[in-house]
């Protein structure tokens, strides 16, 4: 069962196989403590809310795909204070109508602040929905008259 056990992993797991000291396990049930004791029992290490502190929304990047990846960190942080997750997320949001609309309401939780995201969010694809439609439909008139 040792012999076989290795062809069945793939990823991590077959990574932390080919690290073990060769000869250092002596039978299955060992093998089985050790790769239960590393993947199933091991520590999970607690991040720190400082991590948040870098995630930047860069100049080109969606408001969608910044909360997406802020989200994304938040989770893995234990304990989180509503206070230092709403300065993060206001402290690297790139300049703009939004972050202005932030700091005129002044949000208390990130709750809040990613309610306003979706509002906001929301109505921006709605103008831009509307805006177009004009354009198909300028499309299919100049089509209709023989321009290109």
């Amino acid at each position: 069962m040792c012999r076989a056990f290795p062809t069945t992993l793939k990823g991590l797991a077959r990574v932390w196989f080919s690290r073990l000291v060769p000869n250092s396990i002596s039978n299955f049930i060992e093998l089985s403590m050790q790769f239960a004791s590393y993947f199933i029992w091991g520590h999970r290490y607690k991040k720190s809310a400082m991590c948040l502190m870098s995630i930047k929304q860069w100049e080109e990047e969606m408001l969608r795909s910044y909360i997406t990846h802020f989200n994304k960190e938040a989770l893995s942080i234990d304990e989180a204070d509503d206070k230092i997750l709403v300065a993060a997320f206001t402290n690297r949001l790139w300049k703009g109508k939004f972050l202005f609309y932030l700091y005129k309401n002044d949000s208390k939780t990130i709750s809040d602040v990613l309610y306003r995201a979706t509002k906001f969010m929301n109505a921006e694809d709605a103008l831009l929905a509307r805006e177009e439609k004009p354009k198909k439909r300028d499309r299919q008139k100049d089509v209709r008259q023989g321009m290109p």
